[in-house]
């Protein structure tokens, strides 16, 4: 080989051990300082360790609060407290809630009404659940079973049920949905198997069902 693929060779066999090298070199500055703070009580050592592994938490993927102002705000449907560039504190929203900011000021976020902040008093569908909705506020919940749906009720106003959904359309005998055998009879759901994490659910070779 030439001198040129020797040198690409010797970069990309180095680059790990490079790596590998600094982030020893982090540890060893933060157990050092850990460590001189332990023993001495310095202050100055200690802000030292506390800002090797903030910037150490600034680096990592994902973090929301990276570059962010202290206070809170909405990441997805999750209300996050910021603190110095970290998350100090979070709270999911429930599903019928969502995540809004601004509401009480700046630097405000909280969970809202979303599923009946429109709806009258009632039965209501949600993401495959009944809610009950009283004065636009979501007081109760039903969630389907996963061979259901939410319907609303085409005749009765502000009504929903959860209805058949798998087996509306099946001829009675077993069926595969979701990792489960499904019994059928009668358009309607009757058994349900749920299969175990090491199986999977197969129809049968020879088409019976």
């Amino acid at each position: 080989f030439g001198s040129s693929h020797l040198a690409l060779i010797s970069s990309r066999q180095l680059a790990p051990v490079a790596s590998g090298m600094m982030a020893l070199r982090s540890l060893f500055v933060v157990a050092l300082a850990g460590r001189a703070s332990a023993q001495a009580g310095s202050p100055a050592v200690a802000s030292l360790s506390e800002r090797a592994l903030l910037a150490e938490a600034e680096v990592h993927e994902g973090n929301p609060c990276k570059g962010k102002p202290d206070g809170w705000r909405c990441h997805d449907d999750v209300v996050i407290e910021c603190s110095g560039g970290r998350t100090a504190s979070n709270e999911s929203c429930a599903f019928h809630e969502e995540c809004k900011e601004g509401l009480d000021g700046p630097g405000t976020a909280s969970c809202v009404e979303d599923a009946c902040e429109d709806k009258a008093d009632g039965f209501h569908c949600h993401d495959d659940r009944v809610v009950e909705c009283s004065g636009l506020i979501t007081v109760n919940s039903t969630e389907c079973a996963f061979y259901q749906e939410c319907e609303r009720d085409r005749l009765q106003l502000n009504m929903a049920s959860c209805v058949e959904d798998v087996c509306e359309r099946k001829a009675d005998g077993r069926y595969c949905e979701d990792g489960h055998v499904v019994e059928c009879r009668g358009l309607v759901t009757v058994n349900v198997t749920q299969c175990g994490i090491t199986e999977e659910c197969k129809k049968n070779a020879l088409g019976r069902n």
